[in-house]
């Protein structure tokens, strides 16, 4: 099987960049000789890492954001060119990094059976969907579904056809429920459609996806790529394997004063 590992880096902050890059280098400190791929309009930053590069050009960019309406459509968009080139997909946001081996998940990535971060549940904006005609397929929303998120997603390649049905409708589901939350939701019910079932992710991952760790971690990535960028590439890899990304008891009582952690 083409097993893949994928993340989608874009934008001016170069911390998503570096972010996706450190997590690729723990990832293959975890699991040597991973495929990696990489969905980015920097490609130049990965040059000369085991991993490999979808470019995305400016207006690559514009088409698949709907015209700049829902940058995340970027998102779905790269999601649907990363499992073209897999059998079975396991995509991280870049703020999501491995802490062990994860290449068991694609035992649990099949046809039928999906992987995703974990299950958000119905949301308070869902209802404004009802009676507005918004289709996945021929699946048209009632407002009551459950949302995944898709911080984590597993997907078997069989399922193409399924991403490329959420696509279309999520600029309706972010424009009609004003949230930027449509493309995990357009995605999570097209994979649970005709028998198709999702089940949460149990991987050693962690992740810096609030406000208060990422305060943390992102100049801590950044200094990584500073301190050790022009290593050699297996001793970078070494290194990635025990940087330290979470916080701890004394890092967040130094951030004590945040409204947010």
């Amino acid at each position: 099987m083409n097993d893949v590992f994928g993340y989608i880096a874009y934008g001016d902050n170069e911390v998503y960049h570096f972010g996706a890059l450190l997590s690729a280098l723990k990832l293959l400190h975890h699991c040597p000789g991973a495929r990696i791929i990489v969905a980015t309009d920097r490609p130049d930053l990965f040059r000369g890492y085991p991993v490999e590069t979808i470019a995305i050009t400016a207006k690559q960019k514009e088409a698949m954001s709907f015209g700049w309406r829902y940058h995340f459509g970027i998102k779905a968009g790269g999601l649907i060119e990363l499992l073209k080139r897999a059998d079975r997909l396991l995509f991280m946001d870049t703020d999501m990094y491995p802490v062990g081996d994860i290449s068991r998940c694609f035992e649990a990535i099949t046809t039928r059976q999906s992987i995703m971060r974990l299950c958000e549940g119905p949301h308070a904006w869902c209802p404004r969907l009802e009676g507005k005609d918004v289709r996945i397929g021929d699946y048209v929303l009632t407002g009551h579904e459950p949302m995944w998120n898709s911080g984590i997603l597993g997907v078997h390649g069989d399922n193409l056809p399924a991403l490329i049905e959420a696509y279309p409708p999520m600029i309706a589901v972010h424009e009609i429920a004003k949230i930027d939350a449509a493309e995990q939701f357009c995605i999570g019910i097209a994979l649970s459609q005709d028998g198709r079932a999702i089940t949460p992710h149990r991987l050693p991952i962690r992740n810096y996806n609030t406000r208060g760790k990422k305060a943390f971690a992102s100049p801590r990535i950044l200094l990584f790529f500073k301190t050790h960028g022009n290593a050699p590439i297996a001793e970078q890899i070494r290194r990635a394997g025990r940087y330290r990304l979470w916080r701890a008891p004394l890092d967040i009582w130094r951030q004590r004063a945040r409204w947010s952690f």
